[in-house]
């Protein structure tokens, strides 16, 4: 169920006492994120750039990118607290990675995730949520992931 949160949501830079509350975010998003996967986010937030949102003194959600070269970026892993779904704080942390991004200059966003040949309710809400938000399908690349799971590639112009 929705429950509108009774504080603002605010987005900033990740310190690194954030690290164990996005790990514990990460694990508690079992739909999304397996125990396999818990490794690979531990070791984006430790090497790549993160914003974290939250309300209170709470980390709701997250967003770990990568800057891949003068003109683009992908984004890594992206997470909101189950309860908050829907509430658009997915959005936001989107919309300040894009300006952030804009100020550097940077023209193109990637993104990737389960590809509609896999079908799994969960990553239908995250395929809707990158096309509602504009970005567009760049293709699928076949057995991917290592179960031979294929893989989504999404991209918006900034």
């Amino acid at each position: 169920m929705f429950s509108e949160p009774s504080q603002p949501f605010h987005i900033r830079s990740m310190q690194p006492a954030d690290k164990e509350a996005i790990l514990e975010l990460s694990r508690s998003l079992t739909s999304f994120f397996p125990d396999d996967v818990i490794p690979m986010i531990s070791s984006g937030l430790d090497k790549d750039p993160v914003l974290v949102g939250e309300i209170g003194s709470e980390i709701v959600g997250f967003i770990v990118y990568s800057i891949r070269d003068p003109q683009t970026a992908e984004i890594i892993w992206l997470g909101v607290k189950e309860e908050y779904h829907g509430l658009g704080l997915g959005s936001m942390l989107l919309e300040t990675l894009e300006q952030l991004l804009n100020r550097k200059n940077i023209k193109k966003l990637v993104a990737s995730t389960l590809s509609y040949t896999v079908k799994y309710k969960p990553f239908e809400k995250v395929r809707t949520f990158y096309y509602h938000r504009g970005f567009k399908s760049l293709g699928i690349q076949s057995n991917y992931y290592d179960d031979g799971v294929d893989r989504l590639i999404l991209l918006k112009n900034l």
